[in-house]
């Protein structure tokens, strides 16, 4: 699987978790099981944007094509690293984590649109198969490393 194929995995997978938490709203009663919801999400993005920050974004940043969108996303997940620190401190059914995640939510689809629409294909033409296959592969032992990481932690 290359790199950009795991990668829109990963928003999909995201945005099922945000429908998901978008079923809290008022729902006190399951808050346990969507603050759960919210951490597998949260670290889903997490894990994801350290791969992007670290794998794909340097190598895209070597052409001129796509230097500055590269750069203009790291903007991108200091936006949503912030929001989710705020949701974090938050019970899943209040209307402020709902308002906080309608505002992820319209984020992180802007910033899929970017990438998939315009990022992802000219990196296809810039880094070819090759090496998108080898930053997938990286980024798959990226994932895993930091999903023990976190959980040796808990």
């Amino acid at each position: 699987m290359n790199a950009f194929e795991i990668l829109k995995k990963d928003h999909r997978e995201v945005d099922n978790m945000m429908a998901i938490l978008e079923k809290a709203k008022g729902d006190t009663a399951s808050n346990n099981s969507h603050k759960q919801t919210f951490e597998m999400m949260r670290e889903a993005l997490t894990i994801h944007a350290e791969a992007e920050e670290t794998i794909v974004y340097p190598a895209l940043e070597e052409f001129d094509e796509t230097e500055d969108q590269a750069e203009h996303s790291y903007d991108e997940h200091a936006e949503v690293k912030s929001m989710l620190a705020q949701m974090s401190e938050l019970e899943p059914s209040s209307d402020e984590f709902q308002t906080l995640l309608s505002e992820l939510k319209t984020s992180v689809r802007h910033h899929v649109a970017e990438e998939e629409g315009e990022l992802f294909p000219k990196g296809e033409e810039l880094l070819g198969e090759s090496e998108l296959q080898e930053m997938g592969r990286e980024i798959l032992e990226f994932k895993q490393e930091g999903l023990s990481s976190n959980t040796a932690s808990i």
